[in-house]
Order: C-alpha cells, then sequence, then structure tokens
C-alpha cells in the first residue's frame, strides 16, 4: 500500500473536523506543526482550502488561532445508482450539495455497464462545465456481492452479474478520473455518514427495502430486495468476505432464492394486497429488531420504497424492537426514513468515492 502524503491526511482532517486550525489538524495527526504548515501553505495557493477569519485568542493571550475549512467548490464527486431497468446520479460538492440530478428508466447491465456510465459522466460533466472546479471521481452503487477493495462484483440481479467481473480499472481509464463500485445498501450507510460530520454516527443500520415486482429481472427472486449497510465503531462494516449486509429472514425454511418466507406468488401483490405487506413488514421489523439489539445499534435509517407503502414502518419496527428486548432497561434508539430518500444510493456512491480517494491517496492535492 502506497504511503500516504501529508497533504491527502491534512485535507481529509479538514473535511472531517471543519474550523481546525494548524495546531489542531498537527494534533490530530500527530504531526509537527512545522510539517503542517508547510503542507497548508501549498494547499492553500492550490485553492484547496481557504482561512476563516482568526478565532479569539488564548486563555494568557498569543497569536489568534486562524480556522481552516475545505473549499467545497474545489471538486465535484458524481454518485450513481443503478436498479434493474432504471438508474439515478448526482453530482455534489466537498460539502454533500446536491448540484446536479439525472435519472432515467434505463438497464444498465454487465453489457453495456461502459458505455452508460460514460454516458451519464460526459453529460453531468458538461452541466458542471459552468462551476468552478473539476470532478474528482465516479461512485456506482449496485446490488450484489460486491468487493469494493479490488472492484470485483460476485454476482449481482440488476447488473445480470453470475461471475465475477471488474470494471474499475477499464472505467477508471476510460473516465480518466478514479472510479469505484460498493454494494448499493453500503451506500446508504455512507449517504449517512459521510457528509454528517458534525453527527457522531456510531452504530447504525440502514435498511434498504425495494419493491421492484414489476420488473422482469427480479420476477424470479419476488421481485422484493433488502439489504442492510451496517456501520460498527464509526466505520462501514463489510465482513469477512464483504457480504455483510445481505439479509434473508431466518423464518425461511426453504432454499428458493426469496428473502422472506411470503410465497413468491404473495410477494408480487405486495403493494396491492395489504395483507401481503403486513406480513412482510412484520417478519421484516423482527429480524431487524434482532439484530440491532443483539449488535446494540444507537441509529435505524430506512430508505427505498418502503417509505410509499403507506406504512408507517418505523413505528412498527419501534415496538418490535422493545417486544425483542427482554431487560427492563429501555432501549433507546433512533429510528428514521433516509434524509436523502430516493437519492440515498447514489448520494451515498459519491460518498464512500470521497471517503475511497481520501483512503487512497488519490485526492489531488
Amino acid at each position: 500500500m502506497p504511503k500516504t502524503k501529508n497533504s491527502s491526511r491534512i485535507l481529509r482532517t479538514i473535511w472531517q473536523y471543519p474550523e481546525s486550525s494548524r495546531a489542531e489538524v498537527a494534533s490530530h495527526l500527530g504531526l509537527d506543526k512545522s510539517t503542517v504548515t508547510l503542507e497548508v501553505a501549498s494547499l492553500l495557493e492550490q485553492g484547496a482550502i481557504s482561512e476563516l477569519p482568526q478565532g479569539p485568542s488564548g486563555k494568557y493571550g498569543g497569536r489568534k488561532p486562524i480556522p481552516l475549512i475545505i473549499n467545497k467548490d474545489y471538486g465535484y464527486i458524481i454518485g450513481i445508482a443503478v436498479q434493474s431497468g432504471h438508474y439515478s446520479a448526482v453530482a455534489v460538492n466537498l460539502a454533500g450539495e446536491i448540484l446536479e440530478v439525472k435519472e432515467e428508466d434505463e438497464s444498465i447491465t454487465r453489457e453495456n455497464l461502459a458505455p452508460s456510465i460514460q454516458a451519464i459522466y460526459w453529460e453531468l460533466k458538461s452541466r458542471l462545465g459552468k462551476y468552478p472546479g473539476t470532478i474528482l471521481g465516479v461512485g456506482l452503487g449496485a446490488g450484489g456481492l460486491i468487493n469494493p477493495n479490488d472492484g470485483t462484483v460476485e454476482f449481482s440481479v440488476p447488473l445480470k452479474v453470475s461471475e465475477p467481473l471488474n470494471v474499475v480499472e477499464t472505467l477508471s481509464k476510460k473516465l480518466n478520473v478514479p472510479f469505484f463500485i460498493e454494494n448499493n445498501a453500503n451506500c446508504c450507510a455512507w449517504s449517512e455518514l459521510a457528509f454528517h460530520k458534525n453527527i457522531e454516527l456510531r452504530n447504525i443500520l440502514f435498511a434498504l427495502i425495494e419493491f421492484r415486482q414489476a420488473l422482469v429481472p427480479h420476477a424470479e427472486y419476488g421481485g422484493v430486495g433488502v439489504g442492510f449497510g451496517l456501520v460498527l465503531n464509526g466505520k462501514v462494516h463489510y465482513g469477512s468476505n464483504y457480504f455483510a449486509g445481505e439479509f434473508r429472514s431466518v423464518l425461511c425454511t426453504e432454499n428458493n432464492g426469496i428473502q422472506v418466507s411470503c410465497p413468491k406468488e404473495d410477494l408480487s401483490q405486495i403493494l396491492r394486497d395489504p395483507s401481503v405487506l403486513e406480513k412482510f413488514v412484520t417478519e421484516l421489523a423482527r429480524n431487524i429488531a434482532m439484530l440491532v439489539n443483539t449488535l446494540d445499534c444507537d441509529s435505524v435509517f430506512i430508505g427505498g420504497d418502503i417509505e410509499d407503502s403507506g406504512l408507517d414502518f418505523c413505528q412498527i419496527l419501534e415496538k418490535a424492537i422493545q417486544d425483542n428486548w427482554m431487560y427492563p432497561v429501555r432501549r433507546h434508539m433512533k429510528i428514521q426514513y433516509s434524509s436523502m430518500g430516493a437519492k440515498a444510493v447514489a448520494f451515498g456512491a459519491a460518498g464512500m468515492l470521497l471517503n475511497r480517494l481520501f483512503a487512497t491517496n488519490q485526492f489531488p492535492a
């Protein structure tokens, strides 16, 4: 693994802890203040960061510290979410502000993945021409078993991948910017984790719940997709094989490719038959309750189509969590719908990419 440049580490620290002084950055990173001062001067000259007005002097006087912030318009990130027959894309700045949105009903699979991503990239790049700064990279979120470290898609229903596929190196060269791919539910976790720097999210579960029974590629899987993004101790948890977050109800009794115990024929009616929907959400809530109680999560986020189902899933889940808890001490947990709504996967893909740029020393500074 290449040695991380001090400039990249300093940039990441200023991004994570906005308005930090040079001394505070040095303390965070364990670097000499002189080293930080030298690197900060270079970053200021490049326009990657800015200085704010000086803060108050210390208790015993002396030079006032100068707060540093990252220049949110230094560069932009494109996040793309691929579903069966549909995609959505967002372009965000370094503050997490969405500048451009593009979505279309188009089938993106392994056969047309590269040209489709290129076309989305070039259109958004053209739209971003009215803003200062450049595109720093592209992040893609899709359902399936995905290793984000080497960019291998082991299996994916929406992408129609049934044997290992790696497109990261190819697309990085074609786009001429870094490209990373991530599981869609993990992207949702990144959507809450990456840009909410002033909110400490330590142990969270993001439940991505999608009803796609009308789409032909998902007919054999019942048309319902559920995936979890897990954040443990402030970091996205991938597990030993990058399979963490894959869901199948403990009530399933046969290997039929369905994630819950409802028959496939019933699931196809989930948005038309209230009794099927109620059975589904009740079973799902019981599974989630066991998991969040076992992991002692402090927050649960819900995203996907469930918010438009007509049921208050947050309330149903809260009751299931309390019912699953056997101790007299009441569980305190925040349960809410995703702050990004339908854009959670695309927005999270952008947040994931930004963190990957910092972590792999590919942030241009």
